[in-house]
């Protein structure tokens, strides 16, 4: 997936490998109501956010957000501590559930249609979002925005299309009428740049 490595590595900033929430995976592994309860409390209002992204309708971002805790709950034996943080995991299942959706509902068919792909890459929608979640949440997104904006624009465009449009890099060749080695040099050369300058603000941070 194109932007896993780039999920990824955002989770470091407000989530890592936290012991507390591979935790939470195991309890629910074992079919604690009360774990995915927590985790929905932990990551409903950031995966509403990034949701909405996609689908661009809250009553579609809200069926979405609990089909995902659904996949999570039945998927839970999937996750592998090993294998990534939670956070990865969870950002990853929830894209391409959004991604499934709009395409169920027929919005395959206007992928070629011109569409901004200079909206922010995450939102939050709604009054009803704790303040100190809201702050970290737009600082992520800020942070990601940052980072695109150093990069090539050749190179942020790919990456955008896949992430708005949920296209595959076959699709983004089609769609800007470039060979399919152009695409995934563009993306692999653009993700190494934003993982560089993501990983470089986390060291700074940290």
């Amino acid at each position: 997936m194109i932007l896993f490595t780039l999920l990824a590595t955002i989770g470091k900033i407000t989530h890592g490998n936290s012991d507390d929430e591979i935790e939470l995976m195991k309890r629910i592994q074992a079919r604690d109501e009360e774990a995915i309860e927590e985790l929905y409390n932990l990551y409903n209002k950031l995966l509403f956010g990034m949701v909405i992204s996609i689908v661009k309708k809250r009553e579609e971002a809200e069926d979405v957000l609990q089909e995902i805790f659904v996949k999570i709950w039945n998927k839970a034996d999937q996750f592998k501590p090993d294998r990534g943080n939670v956070y990865s995991w969870i950002v990853t299942l929830a894209r391409n559930t959004a991604i499934d959706r709009i395409r169920s509902k027929g919005y395959k068919t206007q992928q070629k249609q011109s569409v901004s792909i200079h909206q922010p890459l995450f939102s939050l929608e709604g009054d009803k979002h704790d303040p100190m979640e809201t702050t970290i949440f737009s600082d992520r997104a800020e942070l990601v925005q940052k980072a695109l904006d150093k990069i090539p624009e050749k190179q942020s465009k790919v990456i955008k299309i896949a992430y708005y449009r949920g296209m595959t890099q076959r699709e983004i060749s089609d769609h800007l009428d470039i060979p399919l080695g152009t695409v995934k040099t563009r993306t692999r050369q653009g993700m190494i740049k934003l993982k560089r300058i993501l990983e470089e603000h986390i060291s700074t941070d940290g």
